[in-house]
C-alpha cells in the first residue's frame, strides 16, 4: 500500500504561495497604515486644498498683482508636524505649486500661467507676487 503524505517536492510547493501571500498582505497593510496616519494629521487634505487654491489664484492673476492668502491653519498643522520652513514652493520650470505641511511628502498641483511667481510669509498670510516673465531680470 502506498503511503500518503508530502514528499520533498509537495511541502515546498505549498510553502511558497503562503509566504508570498503573507508578504503581499504585510506590504498592503503597511501602506494602508501610512496613509491613515498621514490623514490623521490633516496635512494631506490641507496640502491639497492650499495647493489647488494657490494654483488657481496664479492662473487668474495678472502681472504686477500682489495676492494675500490666509494660511494660519496650514502653519498650525506644519508646526504640529515639526515643519517650520519650505511650506510653499513654486517650481517655475514645471509650473507647479508644492505645499508641504509635514516632513513626509507634499502635494503638487500644476498651474498654466507663464509668469514669474514669488512667495513669502508675513505672519499668518502667504503673499504671492506675480510678475511678467523675465521682468525681474530686465530691471536688475
Amino acid at each position: 500500500m502506498a503511503k500518503r503524505g508530502f514528499g520533498k517536492r509537495g511541502a515546498s510547493d505549498l510553502l511558497y504561495p503562503v509566504v508570498i501571500f503573507i508578504v503581499v498582505n504585510l506590504l498592503f497593510f503597511s501602506i494602508l497604515l501610512i496613509f491613515v496616519f498621514r490623514q490623521q494629521s490633516g496635512a494631506l487634505i490641507y496640502e491639497q486644498a492650499y495647493a489647488k487654491q494657490i494654483a488657481m489664484t496664479i492662473d487668474y492673476a495678472k502681472p504686477e498683482m500682489g495676492i494675500r492668502i490666509e494660511f494660519s491653519k496650514g502653519i498650525e498643522i506644519a508646526e504640529k508636524n515639526g515643519k517650520n520652513s519650505g511650506l510653499v514652493e513654486i517650481d517655475d520650470k514645471n509650473r507647479e505649486v508644492i505645499v508641504k505641511l509635514d516632513n513626509r511628502g507634499g502635494y503638487a498641483f500644476k498651474y498654466f500661467s507663464d509668469y514669474d511667481v514669488k512667495t513669502e510669509f508675513a505672519g499668518n498670510f502667504l503673499l504671492i507676487y506675480i510678475k511678467e516673465k523675465g521682468e525681474e531680470n530686465a530691471r536688475s
